[in-house]
Parts: C-alpha cells; structure tokens; sequence
C-alpha cells in the first residue's frame, strides 16, 4: 500500500511514541510468564526478536535501533549478566531488516511517482487529443467563417504574447467567440484557496463559499444550475474544474451565457480547453522565458526533459537520452522519419540545426542504455547504416548528466 504524504507524516509523527509503547508491552508481557528474564531470551524461541522485527520492518532502522535501546536497558536492568551475544543478534537482525525496509520503502516511492507521472502524461495527451477533435469539429462547422482551430488560436496566443495576463485574456476572448461565453472569471488553485487571474488575488476559499465551486472541487466535474443536486443559491451558470493528476488545477466561474449555448457537452469541452491550455502555460512558464528565439528545440522535449530530470533528483528514477549528430541534411531527414515510425508512446525526439551540425535528440523515460542501444540498433538497421559510418555521430546520456546533453547538443540555453 502507498501512502499519503499527509498519512506518512503522521505515522513518522508518532512512530517512536508507538515503538516505545509496543516495546515496554511486549516486555511486560514477558515479565508476567518469567520475571528473572523479561525479555525470554534464555528460551529456545525468543520471541522479542519478532515483535523487533515488526517495528523494523513497519517503521526502519531508526524506530528498529530505538526499540533495541529499549530492550538493551531492561536487559541492564533486570539481567545479572547482560547478554552480549543475544544483544549482537538483535542488533545484526535490525540492520539487516532496516536495510531491507529502506530499498522496498524507496522502490515503492520510485514506481508511485512512475504512475504519477504516466498518469499526468494519459491527462496531457488526452486533453490534446480532444482538444484536436473539437477543433476539428468546428472546421467541419464553421470553415468558411472560422478557418482557424482551436488549437491553433492557442498556438498563436503563445506566440503572440510575453506576459501571463495577456494569454488569460486572449484565452477568455476565444472562449467568448467560440462558445459564447458571455461573462466568466477564470481562476487557479492554489493552497485550497481560489485566486483570480486578472488581479492575483483571493477571490473566494475553497469550501466556504459558493456552493457549486465546493461541489466541482469534490467531484472534480463540471457543475451547472440545471444539475439535480445544486439549490438555487450560487452566483454562477457553470462552475468548471481543469482537473489534472487527480487535481483541481484551475476554475472557470460562468456568470453568463446565452441560453442556446448553454448545455452540457459545451461545458465538457469548455473543460477540457481550460485544462489543454493550462498544461501549455505551464510548459512556457517552465521554457518559453529561458529559450533562445534561434533554437529549434521542441517545447514538449525541453519540457519532459526537465520533468524527468526532477524525478531523478527527487527519486533516483533513470531515464536515458541518445543524441545522434549528423552533418548531411538528407539522412538526417531519413533518421527523423524512421524515428518519428518507431518511437513508443511516451517516447519523444527533437531536432535542431546547430551551425552545419544537424543535432537529433531522443528521450527514453524510465529506460536504461540498454534500451536506447536496442532503439539505435533497430533504427541503423532500417536506414542500412553501421555505427562505425563516419557520417554520423552518436552518444547515450544518463538523465543526470543533463548539463552534458546541454553541451553535447549544443543547446543555446539553460534546459535546467
């Protein structure tokens, strides 16, 4: 099982109030069958080693270590002779243990934050796919009016603009041409707390104020006035959460909306833009500023490469980059064609030109050389080239030597 961090914190909390008291119950217990020997250690079975080994295993080394300090002053107490070679054993025992609870505590962190991660990542291409289909499905609708999609508007908002408020407003602007969404308020969640993206402040708390924005943070769902479960005493038509990680990211708090417009499928798409859109300011607040205008280097790679790396500091999760240099501009098109054919899902590759050097970066999450040398393998395989072949050069970068893959690729700015 995969704890909380509040319910971790709170088991740490009392951990060694608990060790104390499991501790001095299973001496006392002891005490009542023998008290010339407590801990029952003169017995064939000493069974105080497994109540030891429960606190290590549930708790570590530190609660197990804390525990045998315990027991070795009721063996100071209540011994004549204090007994060395027991307390030997006990205490190789709690090492041993607490070691093993250290690598199985760490393995179960390193694959909760995997999931964590493929589980932002199935939101992320799931918001884009749909996201595409709407787009799509206003070109079918409105081509000759609106011959620009969706995505696209988005796209041109990020280009267009340097500062945070101008993509809020620009985005409220579309949402008001493409669905009629007449007066809204667009906010993020910060702290359970709402906060108003025009002016940066607290516009209302979470779970004290308009009922329907409570009950959109619990299900996590578009709320609206029609629902059965909403009485007649909001401020708002809709409240709709832009859910991510199984998280309330953002609101957008309609106030008014034409009555023809207003209906549920509306609203889910309106969610699903809010959320796409919030994952695109996120990625440029983390790259657009730090980028050079002359690179060519995709968002989406900087981005994961940055994502990946923090998983690596924080979890010690590998992930691998294989970085291919070419200076012939046709098999450099020939390798990205047969990489973007064979690439896994969560696999990503970028390009760019550095001088007369053509630079091809593929990023392998959660995978080791041996898998990149695999990829490459197949790849040279397919365009009948050898790895020997003077035309191109290639190099396998651990995703904590990203300072490196900086230098390699010839970057022109800071990925960390």
């Amino acid at each position: 099982m995969i704890f909380t961090r509040k319910f971790r914190l709170a088991i740490t909390k009392y951990a060694y109030l608990e060790t104390f008291i499991v501790s001095s119950l299973a001496i006392l217990i002891g005490y009542m069958f023998d008290p010339s020997d407590p801990l029952l250690i003169k017995y064939e079975v000493i069974y105080i080693i497994l109540v030891l080994a429960i606190i290590t295993l549930f708790h570590g080394m530190s609660n197990g270590l804390f525990a045998l300090l315990i027991l070795s002053v009721y063996m100071k107490l209540f011994y004549d002779v204090f007994p060395t070679r027991e307390f030997l054993h006990m205490l190789m025992l709690t090492l041993i243990l607490g070691e093993f609870h250290y690598f199985w505590n760490r393995k179960l962190i390193q694959n909760s934050s995997k999931n964590a991660y493929l589980r932002i990542k199935l939101d992320e291409l799931s918001n884009a796919f749909y996201t595409l289909k709407i787009s799509h499905d206003q070109l079918e609708k409105n081509y000759v009016f609106k011959p620009m999609s969706l995505r696209n508007s988005i796209r041109l908002i990020k280009d267009a603009y340097s500062k945070e408020e101008d993509y809020y407003t620009e985005f409220m602007t579309l949402l008001e041409k493409s669905f009629n969404v007449s007066k809204a308020q667009l906010c993020y969640v910060l702290k359970d707390r709402l906060y108003n993206v025009s002016d940066k402040t607290a516009s209302q708390a979470v779970g004290s104020g308009d009922p329907m924005v409570e009950m959109a943070m619990v299900r996590q769902s578009p709320i609206y006035v029609s629902s059965q479960e909403v009485q007649n005493n909001s401020r708002y038509l809709a409240v709709i959460p832009a859910v991510s990680d199984d998280r309330v990211k953002g609101m957008l708090l309609i106030k008014k909306m034409p009555f023809l417009s207003f209906n549920k499928d509306t609203l889910i798409t309106i969610s699903v833009l809010i959320a796409y859109f919030l994952d695109e300011l996120e990625k440029w607040k983390m790259i657009k500023l730090e980028k050079a205008p002359s690179t060519m280097l995709n968002d989406d790679f900087a981005f994961e490469l940055k994502r990946l790396h923090k998983l690596y500091a924080d979890y010690e999760i590998e992930s691998t980059v294989l970085v291919i240099k070419t200076e012939d501009e046709l098999l450099s098109h020939l390798i990205l064609e047969m990489i973007q054919k064979n690439l896994r899902s969560l696999d990503l590759f970028s390009s760019h030109r550095s001088f007369d050097t053509y630079v091809i970066g593929v990023l392998f999450p959660f995978a080791d050389d041996a898998s990149a040398q695999g990829f490459l393998n197949r790849l040279l395989l397919l365009l009948k080239l050898q790895t020997e072949d003077e035309r191109i050069e290639v190099s396998f970068f651990n995703i904590s030597q990203i300072e490196i893959i900086q230098r390699y690729a010839e970057i022109d700015y800071d990925i960390i």
